[in-house]
């Protein structure tokens, strides 16, 4: 407990101190600098603007606890007896004469009220957002005796279609080769395909691919009894 006892005795000391210089409209500052030299555990007094008011000398803080305590006690006792000091100096001052009352203004005309303007009508509301719903699996085309190849969306560097088929199938002398890469799936319906010199690769609703560029393509066979859908990115 004994030694625990001085660092507390140390911070109830500067609590007392910060309280006198906050009472004399100053601030408390301790050094915590320690280096060789330093001024570790010095104080100094500022004022309200940050300025140094007290011990502080080029720059470093060399005032001690006791050197501050007697700083603000004598500030302290110097305001006191000024204080008292000018008290006792002031004359009895004769008391001041009442000012004549003065005459009550006239009451000021009340001004009428302006009518209020007609407000006017408020604009109709604004229509709301109605979105624009299409579905790709109804009403199909019949896609006879040619397939159905409708555009969804064109942007710069790509084209969106959607393809029926039902029945058709690329010639085996005329494969089909494009400028650009094509990603197809498949939504409704099955068909065949063949790309290159590979097998041919069946493919149902939810399978995709992608052709290349260049690549030679063809479609083996669609279903005859039913329509295949095809969705289809052309991009570059």
């Amino acid at each position: 407990m004994a030694g625990g006892s001085e660092p507390d005795e140390g911070k109830a000391r500067d609590a007392a101190l910060r309280e006198m210089a906050r009472h004399r409209g100053y601030r408390l500052v301790k050094s915590r600098r320690r280096k060789p030299g330093g001024d570790f555990g010095r104080y100094a007094l500022h004022d309200a603007d940050g300025q140094p008011v007290f011990g502080v000398e080029d720059g470093a803080m060399t005032a001690s606890a006791e050197d501050i305590e007697d700083f603000l006690r004598n500030a302290i006792r110097a305001t006191w007896s000024t204080s008292e000091a000018t008290t006792k100096a002031r004359p009895d001052l004769p008391k001041p004469k009442p000012a004549p009352a003065k005459p009550k203004p006239a009451p000021a005309p009340v001004a009428k009220p302006a009518p209020k303007p007609k407000s006017e009508p408020a604009p109709p509301p604004k229509p709301r957002f109605k979105p624009e719903v299409a579905n790709l699996l109804t009403k199909l085309p019949a896609a006879k005796p040619d397939e159905d190849f409708a555009e969804l969306l064109t942007r710069p560097g790509f084209r969106l279609e959607r393809i029926v088929s039902r029945g058709q199938a690329t010639p085996a002398d005329e494969p089909m080769v494009q400028d650009r890469d094509e990603w197809v799936l498949v939504l409704e319906g099955r068909a065949g395909l063949r790309v290159e010199d590979s097998d041919e690769v069946q493919l149902g609703p939810g399978d995709h691919l992608r052709i290349a560029a260049g690549q030679k393509h063809w479609v083996t066979w669609t279903a005859k009894d039913r329509a295949t859908v095809w969705l289809a990115l052309h991009f570059d």
